[in-house]
């Protein structure tokens, strides 16, 4: 009763500085190549709700909307145009058709004005043109009635589009300049068939003012496209519905999930005020052609500003275009090739879509249309190549389909890896990248050095090939440099620092977290702790971080993180406010510094960020004597762990560490592991909201050791390993979280046997069945190398990778396994022990099962 009163206490401290510590909204997140941004892999997707539905609120009205209609229908309109080879007869009040004996003929309509002026036109008629006819409709208007004011002749074909009662409609607008008043029609008859002709019933022309409300996109807010599942890569900003203007959405949503995407063009090169033209096409849609909404999902304008289109988004169903496919359909402003900024929104788009429902930008559907055979069409391709008689069939566009897939193909992130710590200036640091799939990957290495400007190099990885990059080489003048690596097919991204004394080293962060856990933490004697919150929203993010104590205290520190930066917590330099339970069973309260204690944390933010913490240690804390290890916390407690490393053995001093940020006790069972297959058992209690260091050394002699840890509540658990150099004057250590399971592969994309380094890989085998291990290398040059060893059930097993295959500057491994076990691997620097070491790392690879 008395902690879960000290719980309630340090619940109030969090929420009150949470609340104190509003994020800082930013304006927008900055674009990568590509078109890919910086997000966080599984944004926060309910905030984002709230935003979009805040900046709803904060429109007006929809704009009105002002029509004209002009129809020819009946003699007496066919009549007062001029005609040329035609006649009009009385059939169906009025029709218009070759004259007996012409091969050709055109009408050209009288002037009219609109009831309203217009800035888009659009246009259904009734029309029959047997086969060897040909029937041709024009436009053309203008702000007055002198010819010299009119414009150009502007086509009007039907393509693909169609009235709900079936008549021939203009696929989109014909668009003009606001401030137009008269307009005037053109139809040109040919014929290669004698005594046939095309007959001309009725063409009604629509014209729209929709010049009320915004008519560009800059300064419009923009979101972050709010559909689909979480993807790696980053949805595309867009202007919604009601930012633009569009009408209200249908009361009923169709649904289906989409197989491929087509690609349309609309409009003309000269839209340049957008949203206008947004506005009539959404009217003319619904009004005109008795549609329930807009038939594009997306729209994309000539500056590369992405509009959302039809409601629902991309599982909206569309019936009316392309055989009625399952398709998510994009628009494109324009008649001609698309703008490179048109072609960079629109690849970051398709990418987005493509992973958000599984579309694969070079692979193909098919469609089993009414009536006809099943066809095989691309997931990504162009309206005209799907209908040869769509209107937007533009060689422009059709052009570019190849190019189009392969530059989504290789904007999709199918890999992404944080890292949070980052330091040129101290240490030595190198990124490396393992492409695990079948195919080339291209790497995308970031150093977000701050401050900026961020440093990009990509580089092309064979399958089963690595890259490395050495961030010193590019600069060495700061200490904050927050590392993404990104690529477009499966990778294993780790990190290697040198800090001089001692090494650190280990795999990123696949996805960024709310909540993060640490067991090991400690401000005593000579050690220092850093927590780095690497915020890479575009939003600024609070988080609480509560220290527990284990003498009964509990303290918390509000911190706010900016928008795609890291923050650096020094825990022994920060006022913290402590809550802690007395002997007496009353709750103190005070604010002081976590300074001379062993701690356990947990951080909590109000959207996903990646943390990791640093330790440096030892004489001097310095980069000469001082010891580090750095790693990131655990995101998801579990009730197993398990570890491969683990030894006794002089000089090294070995403590399970164990976490329980519960509100009751946690019961846990450490059970030892060893070369020879015995087991040693431990039983321990941990009080909530502690954490408990245990001293293996005291009861396991001179042994190298594997451990499984079991518990009756979750928990966080780290192993730790500390030694000094056979003078006593440099201290390393080395300190990760466990395997919450055994898998069947593991992969490290890091490691080296070059100089006096030494590397070891160590396997645990916690079933009762013998296991087949394989572990096949990549080495420097780029050869594939192999080992196979036998593995009883409950052992563990150390293999000197250094002794296998010296001198390697780099050196990847994938160790697979017929029984799931848990692999890690070791560097050192020397000897451990010796008056030559200069430190060591240790890390768990990666298992397959992860995405």
């Amino acid at each position: 009763m008395r902690r879960a009163l000290l719980l309630i206490v340090l619940a109030i401290l969090i929420v009150a500085g949470t609340l104190a510590r509003p994020p800082a909204l930013a304006s927008s997140a900055p674009a990568w190549l590509s078109g890919r941004a910086l997000v966080a892999q599984a944004p926060d997707w309910w905030a984002a709700a709230r935003r979009d539905a805040a900046l709803t609120r904060a429109q007006p009205a929809t704009p009105t909307v002002a029509t004209s209609l002009i129809t020819f229908t009946t003699f007496l309109d066919w009549d007062r145009g001029t005609r040329n080879g035609l006649i009009v007869s009385n059939n169906a009040g009025g029709e218009l058709r070759l004259d007996a004996g012409s091969r050709a003929g055109t009408f050209t309509s009288e002037l009219t004005r609109t009831a309203a002026l217009y800035n888009a036109v659009g246009a259904i008629w009734q029309a029959d043109v047997p086969q060897g006819t040909t029937l041709k409709l024009e436009l053309r208007g203008g702000p007055s009635s002198n010819e010299a004011d009119l414009g150009a002749w502007q086509p009007l074909p039907a393509g693909d589009a169609q009235t709900s009662d079936g008549a021939p409609a203009l696929e989109s607008l014909r668009p003009f300049a606001a401030g137009m008043a008269f307009l005037q029609i053109r139809a040109t008859f040919g014929s290669t068939v004698a005594n046939a002709s095309p007959v001309l019933e009725q063409v009604a022309l629509s014209a729209f003012d929709t010049t009320s409300g915004p008519s560009r996109s800059a300064g419009l807010p923009r979101v972050l496209a709010p559909y689909g599942p979480a993807t790696l890569t980053a949805p595309p900003l867009i202007v919604q519905r009601e930012t633009w203007g569009a009408p209200a959405a249908p009361a009923t949503i169709g649904r289906e999930t989409p197989r491929g995407i087509i690609l349309h063009q609309i409009g003309s090169d000269g839209v340049i005020d957008p949203l206008p033209f947004l506005r009539a096409l959404a009217a003319y849609d619904v009004q005109v052609l008795g549609w329930d909404d807009l038939p594009f999902h997306f729209v994309v304008d000539r500056e590369g500003t992405i509009y959302a289109g039809r409601a629902g988004g991309p599982t909206a169903t569309v019936a009316r275009f392309s055989g009625g496919d399952a398709a998510v359909h994009v628009a494109l402003i324009g008649e001609s090739a698309p703008t490179l900024s048109q072609q960079s929104s629109l690849v970051s788009l398709l990418a987005w879509l493509g992973q958000a429902y599984d579309i694969a930008p070079g692979g193909q559907h098919t469609v089993a249309a009414s009536g006809s055979a099943p066809a095989t069409r691309p997931n990504i391709t162009a309206h005209g190549d799907l209908v040869g008689a769509a209107a937007d069939n533009t060689d422009a566009l059709r052009g570019l389909a190849s190019q189009l897939r392969q530059s989504v193909d290789q904007s999709t992130v199918r890999a992404r890896w944080y890292f949070a710590e980052g330091n040129t200036f101290n240490f030595v640091e190198r990124l490396s990248a393992l492409n695990t799939g079948a195919g080339p990957a291209n790497v995308r290495f970031t150093l977000l050095r701050q401050p900026g400007p961020a440093v990009v190099r990509d580089a092309t990885v064979p399958a089963g090939g690595r890259a490395d990059l050495i961030a010193n080489t590019i600069f060495s003048d700061t200490s904050d440099v927050p590392a993404i690596v990104e690529s477009n097919a499966p990778v294993i991204a780790e990190r290697f620092m040198n800090f001089g004394a001692d090494i650190t080293a280990g795999p990123g962060v696949r996805a960024p977290s709310r909540v993060w856990y640490f067991a090991e933490g400690s401000t005593e004697a000579d050690k220092k702790t850093y927590l780095i919150l690497f915020n890479p929203q575009s939003v600024g993010v609070s988080a609480a971080i509560s220290y527990m104590v284990g003498d009964g205290c509990l303290g918390v520190q509000n911190v706010t993180l900016p928008a795609q930066q890291r923050t650096v917590v020094t825990v022994s330099d920060t006022d913290v406010t402590v809550a802690c339970l007395g002997q007496d069973g009353k709750i103190t309260q005070e604010t002081r510094k976590i300074a001379g204690v062993a701690f356990g944390m947990r951080v909590i933010a109000s959207q996903p960020i990646v943390v990791e913490r640093t330790m440096i240690f030892g004489p001097g804390s310095s980069a000469s004597t001082g010891g580090v290890h750095t790693t990131p916390g655990v995101v998801q407690l579990s009730r197993r762990w398990y570890f491969a490393e683990g030894t006794t053995q002089a000089p090294f001093q070995m403590d399970i560490l164990v976490l329980n940020p519960n509100a009751q006790p946690a019961n846990v069972v450490v059970t030892i592991l060893t070369d020879s297959g015995t087991p040693l058992v431990r039983r321990y209690a941990v009080a909530p909201t502690t954490r408990l260091a245990i001293d293996v050394n005291e009861f396991v002699p001179e042994l190298g050791v594997a451990t499984t840890i079991s518990s009756d509540r979750p928990v966080a658990v780290e192993r730790a390993m500390y030694w000094q150099n056979a003078g006593g004057e440099a201290t390393a250590g080395m300190s990760n979280p466990g395997a919450t399971a055994p898998a069947f592969t593991w992969r490290f994309a890091d490691g080296r046997t070059n100089e006096d380094f030494q590397e070891y890989l160590l396997f645990n085998n916690p079933g009762k069945n013998t296991a087949r291990v394989t572990v096949e290398f990549v080495l420097a040059d780029g050869k594939r190398a192999a080992q196979q060893i036998l593995m009883a059930g409950g052992s563990r097993y150390t293999m000197a990778v250094h002794q296998l295959y010296p001198g390697q500057a780099a050196i990847a491994a994938t160790v697979q396994s017929t029984q799931p076990i848990v692999a890690e691997r070791s560097l050192y620097v020397g000897a451990p022990g010796t008056a030559g070491n200069r430190g060591g790392a240790s890390a768990l690879g990666v298992p397959e099962e992860l995405p």
